[in-house]
């Protein structure tokens, strides 16, 4: 199993989705963005995934990251700063 900077490390050079040229950082930000939690969003959004499909198992690692991110930050209380 890689570790997760050697993962961030190897995406930041080749691109996640061969087919269309899109880097994980893209996807992520995409994903982040517009809050999206399935592959045929990603792809209608940056593309990625849109060509051979061999990157979605990449794609979605990042929606369940991206997913369980969300959920931590809903779970920590809300302190109100103002």
């Amino acid at each position: 199993m890689e570790s997760s900077f050697a993962c961030q490390q190897f995406c930041r050079v080749r691109p996640t989705c061969h087919c269309l040229g899109v880097h994980g950082d893209e996807i992520r930000d995409a994903i982040a963005d517009g809050q999206l939690s399935t592959v045929r969003q990603v792809t209608q959004s940056c593309g990625a995934g849109g060509g051979c499909t061999a990157c979605h198992r990449h794609i979605k690692r990042f929606l369940a990251e991206a997913a369980a991110e969300r959920a931590a930050e809903a779970a920590m209380p809300a302190y109100g700063f103002a």
